[in-house]
């Protein structure tokens, strides 16, 4: 059984934050790109890290954004 779930990639993310900004209602871009109102909410409640991961080159294909480990530092060493 597939999950009824649909994940948005960054640039679908994107889209949604500029049709907002552009006068559009939650419903009509949740409608439009087959998702939820609340993951629409949600977008735009995490605007400004999601147009930060955008600037900065972030993998725009992702659907999961990429999660840092408390760890990563020791990682890093430990990979050298």
């Amino acid at each position: 059984m597939t999950s009824k779930r649909k994940f948005l990639t960054l640039d679908e993310r994107v889209k949604v934050i500029s049709m907002l900004k552009k006068g559009h209602s939650c419903r009509r871009v949740a409608s439009d790109l087959g998702v939820g109102k609340t993951q629409i909410q949600n977008i735009l409640k995490r605007k400004r890290e999601i147009l930060d991961e955008f600037e900065g080159n972030v993998n725009s294909e992702s659907k999961h954004p990429k999660c840092e480990s408390d760890y990563a530092s020791v990682n890093e060493l430990v990979q050298k």
